[in-house]
């Protein structure tokens, strides 16, 4: 909790999208991690707390009608078009593959890993959040992992853009039911947004 508090403050100060730390509290109960650990909540505060893993949830519960309210209410708290535009929700994949681009190019230019991007830590606004197993890189090494449980490498310092493009491509996924209503075509639109990562990816690094 501490170290989100820390390092939250840092990605602010330094200009890179986050959530921020209201409060710490201790619970006075224990955390059952590799060993017990004293709990403690911390209370955060975001543009939103949607996520990718917010629209994987409700696409798996196959409600259509639910789900276009949420990415709906995704689109008029976030943008990019308004919630009547007939083509919103295409626009509401670009506009989030685009956001998470830019974050991820920020990310690796300072050397910063996540240690979980999992879709559950990914959020639609374009923020840093749910970033406790995190660090700086003291020295450039590709390979850097400080989360204890990503036992492979999986979210290592190197691979988060790849990383991100995957989480860019399960929210398509869940979004496609609302692209297109022809299955072939919602794919297909849907892949052509997430071509977008790459290029908009670069471009960020390279202005950084």
């Amino acid at each position: 909790m501490l170290r989100e508090v820390l390092i939250g403050e840092a990605l602010v100060a330094v200009g890179i999208p986050t959530t921020r730390a209201l409060a710490v509290v201790a619970t006075g109960e224990p955390v059952q991690r590799d060993r017990a650990l004293p709990g403690a909540v911390l209370t955060r505060i975001a543009a939103s707390h949607l996520r990718v893993g917010t629209f994987e949830y409700v696409a798996a519960q196959r409600d259509t009608a639910l789900l276009r309210r949420l990415a709906d209410y995704a689109l008029g708290r976030h943008g990019p078009v308004s919630a009547d535009s007939p083509d919103r929700h295409l626009a509401l994949l670009r506009a989030v593959v685009q956001r998470q681009a830019r974050l991820i190019a920020q990310w690796m230019n300072l050397g910063f890993i996540h240690g979980v991007m999992n879709t559950d830590n990914v959020t639609i606004s374009g923020e840093t959040i749910d970033f406790g197993p995190c660090a700086f890189m003291e020295a450039y090494d590709p390979a850097t992992v400080f989360s204890s449980i990503d036992h492979h490498g999986r979210y290592a310092y190197g691979n988060q853009p790849a990383i991100a493009q995957w989480n860019m491509a399960r929210l398509a996924e869940a979004l496609l039911p609302l692209i297109d209503a022809d299955a072939e075509r919602a794919v297909a639109r849907a892949t052509e947004a997430l071509s977008e990562f790459v290029p908009a990816y670069e471009r960020a690094l390279r202005a950084g």
